[in-house]
């Protein structure tokens, strides 16, 4: 859940970014001007698109323009300055496209610094529209229809107030996600030390292998011996097949020689019978809930050797 509320916020960011530079170049001027490019028009390219500049008649664009585009070289493109209101965003775009013009900057009809996407249909348009603050629009308005003032569209990414808020929340859901992974991992394995400490006394040890083959092993003949754990191997729970490998800790318990090795090897360092430690024979874990209530002794009979070897006394009545 925290993975899709990232990846949507981060998407929000990004449309929020999407924006360009409209910078005047002129002998001894250059100026530079923030703007928010329009959601239904095509995006600015990495190299930038420039243009001579012109104002719209009527300024708002809310009618067909009764300045058209210049036709100069196609390498002089040019562009019409319009004022917000009276219209919506895509009537004044599509009426400057079909005066002939290649981008349109409309600026605001009112004093705020706060920038919005321009939104409508992007069906059948394919000039550029920006929109910036009244003030730039005000400044770009006195040069207007100057032929050596260029106006340049670069592309680039301005950060708005509702992009900065979006990207703090989505930095504090990355280090809350961060950091409640790190304590659940940490809670975890301490949870893990405490269980194996009070199994084993040992924590997460593990018997070294040339002590495990240094323990006695014997071929399964299927005769019951004095400390056999009966005809079951405890670790997986399947009967001892003739001719299988036991191996035989130094509490007397027999278990498969694979089954045992792994236990000891990977997963704890006790008897899973009596829960003595194999590496002494004669260490006793801390008591625990899973301790046995009576400690094994040679004459004690383990349970799975009463299930298997306890005589079953039937009772007839006649």
């Amino acid at each position: 859940m925290n993975g899709s509320w990232i990846t949507i916020l981060s998407l929000l960011v990004i449309s929020q970014l999407a924006s360009s530079k409209v910078t005047l170049i002129g002998k001894n001027t250059f100026l530079s001007f923030d703007d928010v490019e329009a959601n239904f028009t095509p995006v600015v390219r990495r190299s930038g698109e420039y243009g001579l500049l012109y104002a719209a008649e009527p300024l708002d664009a809310c009618s067909y323009l009764t300045n058209m585009a210049e036709k100069g070289s196609k390498f002089r493109p040019s562009y019409v300055l319009i004022v917000r209101g009276g219209c919506s965003f895509e009537e004044k775009i599509r009426n400057a496209q079909e005066a002939g013009y290649k981008a349109a900057i409309v600026y605001n009809d009112r004093y705020e610094e706060l920038l919005v996407r321009m939104a409508g249909n992007s069906s059948g348009v394919y000039i550029h529209g920006v929109l910036v603050t009244r003030t730039s629009g005000e400044v770009l308005k006195e040069y207007t229809s100057r032929a050596e003032m260029e106006l340049l569209l670069i592309p680039g990414f301005g950060i708005s107030s509702w992009s900065i808020m979006a990207i703090t929340f989505v930095s504090l859901l990355v280090i809350s996600a961060v950091l409640a992974s790190y304590f659940s991992v940490r809670r975890h394995r301490i949870r893990q030390h405490v269980r194996d400490l009070h199994h084993g006394g040992q924590g997460h040890s593990r018997m070294p292998k040339d002590l495990l083959q240094s323990m006695p092993t014997e071929v399964y003949t299927g005769v019951l011996e004095e400390g056999s754990t009966s005809v079951t191997c405890a670790i997986c729970i399947d009967d001892y097949r003739v001719g299988e490998i036991l191996r035989i800790l130094p509490c007397k318990h027999k278990y498969h020689a694979v089954c045992i090795d792994s236990w000891l090897g990977r997963c704890r360092s006790f008897c899973p019978v009596c829960k003595q430690n194999p590496r002494t024979g004669n260490d006793v874990p801390p008591a625990s809930e899973t301790t046995p209530l009576i400690s094994p002794g040679p004459n004690s009979i383990t349970s799975l050797q009463s299930f298997y070897d306890l005589p079953i006394v039937v009772r007839v009545y006649l």
